[in-house]
Parts: structure tokens; C-alpha cells; sequence
């Protein structure tokens, strides 16, 4: 399946640019508070741990070109600096395109609404581009990321995988049953 070019985003705070390798040397200060991990588990990555990382997603698709891998570097409008990323595993499933997505804000940015500013963009984006199933797994105690969760209009479920809970989007299901306008 021929994927969309990933495209920057602008928002009412923030740019999200489409990852590239040259994004690395400031990322790896942006991702170097370990408070980050604390839910997500791991560590602050090096440098070149960095690059090879954005190295392969930049590429945008999976090599048997079955997944779209959307990611963006979150940066603050007029100040130029990152300070998180969005990304969305976009799959084909059942006849319909879902998207596994994430988002992380560096500490010191947390708080401000920039991590549901910045994923509703690009959920949005994405359904531009025709998909129509979000998920994201959410350990239990993370409060922000449900937070970021629910406002997107996601509900919790009862699958767990590795200690965090699937969280479904599915806006297919919105107009199911719907009455159709008549002229």
C-alpha cells in the first residue's frame, strides 16, 4: 500500500516536524530526564542510540511496507525548541486504517496541555489521511497520559499488555446506526 508523505503540522502552540535524523542532538536532551521512563521503562538514550533510532523511523514504513510509521519532534512556535514527540504505527485491519499512537513531553513542559495539543493534531492529520481506529497502551498510573487519552476520546479497556491498558479510539463505530439526512 502506498503511504502518504508525512507533513509538518502547525498548531496553536506548537509545530510538529516530521522526524529526521538531524532531529537527534536536540532530542537527546529533551529525552534525558529519567522521569520520563518511569511508566514507559528504559533509560535516557545516547547519542548515537538516538540516531540510529530516528535513522529507521524516518524512513516512514515498515520494510515490508504493512506498517506507516508516523513520527513528529513537538516544538514550541517562536522558541524554537522541541520538547516531545507524537508518533502513530498506522496498520490496515478489518478494512479500516488504525493507528497505534504515543506522545511524550519532557518534564518541564508537562502540565501545559502541549502533549493533547500536539496528538490531536496529529490524530486529526491522520484521519484526514483516512484512519479511523486509535489505540495507546497506558500503564495504570500514568494520570497524564490518560488524561491526553481521554480528552482524544478514548476509553480504557480491560486488555492489559505488559502491566499498561489498551485504550481505544473508533470513530467508524460513531456513525453506526445513525439516521441518514434525507433531501
Amino acid at each position: 500500500m502506498p503511504w502518504p508523505r508525512i507533513e509538518p503540522i502547525v498548531t496553536a502552540r506548537c509545530s510538529l516536524e516530521p522526524l529526521s535524523p538531524a532531529h537527534a542532538p536536540v532530542m537527546v536532551d529533551v529525552l534525558a530526564d529519567a522521569r520520563l521512563y518511569e511508566f514507559i521503562g528504559g533509560e535516557p538514550p545516547s547519542l548515537k542510540q538516538l540516531q540510529r533510532q530516528y535513522a529507521a523511523q524516518s524512513v516512514g514504513t515498515s520494510a515490508d511496507q504493512q506498517q506507516w510509521w508516523c513520527n513528529w519532534i513537538i516544538t514550541m512556535l517562536g522558541e524554537h525548541r522541541p520538547v516531545g514527540y507524537v508518533q502513530a504505527t498506522v496498520e490496515e485491519g478489518d478494512g479500516l486504517l488504525q493507528a497505534d499512537l504515543a506522545w511524550v513531553v519532557q518534564p518541564g513542559d508537562q502540565g501545559r496541555g502541549l502533549a493533547t495539543e500536539a496528538a490531536r493534531a496529529m490524530v486529526d492529520w491522520l484521519g484526514q489521511r483516512g484512519v479511523t481506529r486509535y489505540s495507546a497502551y497506558i500503564h495504570p498510573e500514568h494520570a497524564a497520559s490518560a488524561h491526553v487519552a481521554t480528552r482524544l476520546g478514548m476509553h480504557q479497556t480491560s486488555v492489559v499488555e505488559d502491566g499498561e491498558f489498551l485504550w481505544e479510539h473508533d470513530s467508524s463505530r460513531l456513525n453506526q446506526g445513525a439516521p441518514t439526512a434525507s433531501r
